[in-house]
């Protein structure tokens, strides 16, 4: 029995939202600070500098063995030279230095402007030794509230109290995505090199940020292998180090798997075919009210208006669309995350591309024959 128009509709549109909600559930995309989600992009509005900037922030993957950049050490990242060209966001480093100072971070749009110190970052300046602590020789490293709750989970405290506590006046190692601070450009000596502004309180823009390793150094390391980009004397702790944690690897016991093993790959290729299949849905919901409104004007059956073959042909298009989507987005991103903004493009491609699919079979009339043909013998 074929179901009536309305039913299939409101099936169509609950697989839709089910699906929906379940994507974006999996994307830990939001944040709940204050009672209410906050994305990635925070509070900030499209188009401003923070609105790009804050989707690096937040980032809450675990960066793989290949996302490290291993010739980075703090030495490279308090240098006059480290402008914003010199290294990429898109690589992660290993850096030790002395903790001079841990503090709780001031009211930012990444964290939805709350003023909740358990939702605010975690700043840790770095320097090179506990001699040389002068601004200029200060990077910023940061916790990040998402961070904090992925450790808490793993029954680690990354508090501010309990980081101060711990770390300031040690040495350690941390591990975290490379982040550049355009907006305190003005106060980092590399690119405001004569302190024009009279309040420099950085060396550079470039942070580690967020940082996903802590590792306590052991106070016998001798200080001067602390630029040393393959140090490897750092001795984990309870407080700084997730369980099963090895160097430069992600941690397993992380709920977040690594971004390129086979199997993340087989889910992302899977999320965008099945993303695909709803960007057509959509079209097909458009389509079914289209012709459930010009058969009603007509007075004809809806049964006999619609193409359930053809409906179906649309969807297997949309689903491989999207496959082919998520075949691309795993070769070429190390690190993809399921954001809105990500599921929103996978369910575009599907859209798009099966009208562009369809577009061409209509406008060749021998592969529309073709087709026409095969389903006529099958009949």
């Amino acid at each position: 029995m074929i179901p009536t128009t309305h039913a299939l509709i409101r099936k169509l549109l609950l697989l839709l939202i089910l699906l929906f909600n379940a994507l974006v559930t999996f994307s830990q995309d939001d944040l709940i600070i204050d009672g209410i989600p906050c994305n990635i992009h925070g509070s900030s509005r499209p188009g401003s500098l923070e609105y790009d900037q804050n989707i690096y922030k937040n980032r809450y993957t675990i960066p793989t063995v290949s996302s490290f950049d291993n010739t980075i050490a703090l030495k490279d990242l308090i240098d006059g030279s480290a402008l914003e060209s010199k290294f990429s966001e898109n690589k992660a480093a290993k850096i030790s230095g002395y903790v001079f100072n841990v503090k709780v971070g001031g009211t930012e749009s990444c964290n939805c402007k709350t003023t909740d110190e358990a939702f605010k970052d975690t700043h840790i300046e770095l320097t090179p030794d506990n001699t040389h602590i002068d601004p200029e020789y200060r990077m910023i490293v940061e916790i990040t509230p998402r961070m904090r709750q992925i450790m808490e989970k793993q029954g680690v405290d990354w508090s501010t109290s309990t980081l101060k506590d711990k770390l300031k006046g040690h040495l350690v190692t941390v591990e975290g995505w490379l982040f550049y601070d355009k907006s305190h450009e003005p106060q980092a000596f590399a690119t405001n090199p004569e302190n024009t502004s009279g309040r420099n309180w950085r060396a550079a823009c470039w942070e580690i940020h967020p940082i996903t390793k802590i590792d306590v150094l052991d106070p016998s390391d001798d200080m001067e292998m602390l630029a040393a980009p393959d140090n490897r004397s750092s001795m984990p702790t309870d407080i700084a180090t997730p369980p099963n944690h090895q160097p430069n690897s992600p941690s397993k016991s992380s709920p977040m798997e690594p971004a390129n093993t086979p199997l993340n790959t087989l889910i992302i290729i899977l999320i965008g075919a099945i993303l695909g299949a709803v960007g057509q849905g959509i079209r097909v919901i458009v389509g079914v009210k289209k012709v459930n409104d010009n058969a009603v004007k007509t007075n004809t059956a809806v049964s006999d208006a619609m193409d359930y073959r053809q409906m179906a042909f649309s969807l297997v298009i949309a689903f491989a669309v999207g496959g082919v989507a998520g075949v691309l987005a795993a070769v070429t991103t190390d690190n993809i995350q399921f954001t809105k903004s990500t599921i929103i493009a996978f369910i575009t491609a599907g859209y798009a591309g099966t009208d562009f699919i369809e577009g061409f079979i209509k406008k060749y009339p021998n592969v529309q024959n073709a087709n026409a043909d095969k389903k006529n013998g099958e009949a």
